[in-house]
Order: C-alpha cells, then sequence, then structure tokens
C-alpha cells in the first residue's frame, strides 16, 4: 500500500513538474498560430482580418490543392515565389485552353528544388501537367531550400528531406518566443511588439480560395484609374534604393544546372505546354546572359522570355506594389508577350 501511494505522488509530482510545459503545448494545438495543425478547410483568413501571424505559403498551397483539387481537377498551374503570385489567373486563362483549370502553385522564397519537388509531387498523385507558367527570377537559380526557417520550410509531403517531426518541431519552437505566447494570451497590448519583430503582418490580401489566388483589391483598382493616388511621394521614398552594377557573375553551377534539367524532363515526360518568364526586379541584376543562355539551351528559346533585360520596369517603382512585386497589370503585360497574344498592347511582344 505504502509503495502505491508513493507511486501516486511521483506521478502527481511529475504531473505538477511537468504541468507547464504540457500547459505550452496545450496553448499550441488549441491556438494553431500558424495554421499549421488544424486541416485546412478552404479558407485562410478570417472575415475582418486585419492582421495575421506570418504563413509558411508553401504549405498553404499544397493544403489547399488537396482540399479543392477532388472538385475542380487542376490541370494547369503557375510555379514560383511570391513574384509569381500576381500573374492572375484571370489573365493567364486567355492563353489557355478553354477547358483548362488552372490554380496557383506558389511559394514564398521557391527555389527550383521546390519546384521540382512539387512537379514530381504532382506527377506521383498521378496529376496531369497539361499547362504551366514558371516564374524563375535571377535570384532563384542561387537560392537554397530554407527548411530551418518556419516562413519557408518545404511541405513535407513534397520534400522527402524535411519530416513531419522536424516540421512540427520548428513551428512549436517558433511559438514558444516569449512575445509570441504573450500576443496569444492578450493581443492588444502586444500587438505592435509581435509586428516589429517580423512575427505577424497586416499584409491582408484578398483571396480566391479555391484558385490559391490573393490579390490587392484596393491597390490593383486605384492603379487602374488614378495611379498617383497608389504611387505617393511617401510610397516611392520608402521603396527607392540604389541600382545594383550590372553586369553580376554566372549563377548556373553544375548542380543548378541539373536541376534545371530536372525540371526540364518532368514538363517533357508529362507533355506540357509551358513558358518560363524571367521577370524585372526594381533596382536588381538582369540574369547573366550565359545563364539565360544555359536556360534557353535547356528549356528552347521559344519558352524562355527574358524582361529582366528591361531599363524601364528594372528602374521605375510605378511598375510596382513594393520594391519587387510587379503589379498584376504588367503580369499581364508579360504574359501578353510570353504567349505571343495581342489582347493587350504590349511594349514587349517579340517579332
Amino acid at each position: 500500500m505504502l509503495r502505491g501511494n508513493g507511486f501516486k505522488r511521483f506521478v502527481l509530482r511529475s504531473l505538477l513538474a511537468l504541468s507547464p510545459v504540457l500547459l505550452l503545448v496545450g496553448f499550441y494545438v488549441i491556438k494553431d498560430p500558424f495554421r499549421v495543425i488544424r486541416p485546412y478547410q478552404g479558407r485562410v483568413y478570417q472575415p475582418g482580418d486585419t492582421m495575421s501571424l506570418t504563413i509558411n505559403w508553401g504549405h498553404v498551397t499544397i493544403e489547399s490543392f488537396k482540399y479543392f483539387d477532388p472538385q475542380y481537377h487542376f490541370d494547369s498551374f503557375i510555379f514560383g515565389s511570391s513574384l509569381s503570385g500576381y500573374y492572375r489567373i484571370q489573365d493567364w486563362r486567355r492563353h489557355l485552353p478553354g477547358d483548362a483549370v488552372p490554380f496557383h502553385f506558389n511559394a514564398t522564397r521557391e527555389t527550383l528544388t521546390g519546384i521540382l519537388n512539387k512537379l514530381n509531387w504532382l506527377t506521383g498523385r498521378g496529376v496531369k501537367i497539361k499547362n504551366a507558367l514558371l516564374i524563375i527570377e535571377d535570384e532563384m537559380l542561387k537560392r537554397k531550400p530554407l527548411d530551418s526557417d518556419v516562413l519557408y520550410v518545404q511541405h513535407p509531403q513534397t520534400a522527402p528531406n524535411v519530416s513531419w517531426w522536424k516540421f512540427h518541431q520548428l513551428f512549436f519552437n517558433a511559438y514558444r518566443h516569449p512575445e509570441l505566447v504573450a500576443y496569444l494570451v492578450c493581443p492588444g497590448p502586444m500587438t505592435q511588439r509581435v509586428l516589429d519583430k517580423g512575427y505577424a503582418t497586416t499584409d491582408i490580401t484578398t483571396r480566391i480560395e479555391p484558385i490559391n489566388e490573393g490579390y490587392y483589391r484596393w491597390a490593383d483598382s486605384v492603379i487602374a484609374v488614378q495611379p498617383d493616388v497608389f504611387f505617393t511621394p511617401e510610397h516611392i521614398e520608402r521603396y527607392r534604393h540604389g541600382l545594383t552594377k550590372m553586369p553580376l557573375p554566372s549563377k548556373i553551377t553544375p548542380e543548378v544546372e541539373s536541376l534545371l534539367q530536372s525540371i526540364a524532363d518532368v514538363l517533357s515526360r508529362q507533355g506540357t505546354n509551358y513558358h518560363i518568364i524571367i521577370p524585372p526586379h526594381y533596382a536588381t541584376e538582369a540574369i547573366d546572359s550565359r545563364d539565360l543562355y544555359m536556360m534557353e539551351r535547356i528549356f528552347t528559346p521559344q519558352r524562355v522570355h527574358d524582361f529582366s533585360h528591361d531599363a524601364d520596369m528594372g528602374s521605375n517603382l510605378r511598375y510596382y506594389y513594393d520594391d519587387g512585386h510587379l503589379i498584376a497589370q504588367q503580369c499581364a503585360r508579360l504574359m501578353d508577350s510570353a504567349y505571343h497574344s495581342v489582347t493587350l498592347p504590349s511594349p514587349f511582344l517579340k517579332p
């Protein structure tokens, strides 16, 4: 009997000692601050949301596809980083067959490895990739997967080197920052603190959930009719910075060449009708001519469309929402050129 009572006291003391940890874990599971625990149910933001903790959009993309694909049966995809997010499906449709079913397959700071993993994942699920648009900025040619960062870690179902344990451990460790826990308990006083720390954002886009597309409703509507209301002197000054000196060295190493070739091989086996856009980026380098030649050799010149050398778009902030993301109107014009369309006037149409 004494031994039994001793064991009970041991269990009770252990539970008391572990109670702070259990409370921390329980609170994390209940709050799901990074939205990676509870199953995706067709919506990222709730109505009225004006602020959100940082979200891993690569994870959202996979979960969104899994949720909506049984209903829509997607067969056409836009791949790329956040720079690809404003190549709108409604504009891309003009260049697709009438029966195409498109979906945005983007991820923040996407890498060539990430694109290849997603292509292989789709292929493994038996998805037919009939059409694809790849937005491959120059910087992507040297970018490595950041699988130790909650914003950029790849979804465990697509990345062979990312386990579910590693994935969730990463998010739980990020949640343990005192500022985040305090914000989740009492958001009011801690709101500015988490914003200043970069744990949260007020950049809440309007979303078309079934196609995984976000857009800036207010910005797009204002830019279309009164651009000066958006491109104020304060806005221009906020994002203005010095231009990068060009040319910069080649970025395509043998490893990168192998990744590009593997992407081309998957698309070839799928019989995909695809195009690659190399977009401009404010104040940032144009793609090196040797890298451009290599991409044309791998994917064919007819599929590779370089706009990174356009001097006007590389130096004029009125083409961008910030200092990197092209406004949707300009993304549409680049697609016009890439697909040789004359639906919209474009200064970039090829002869």
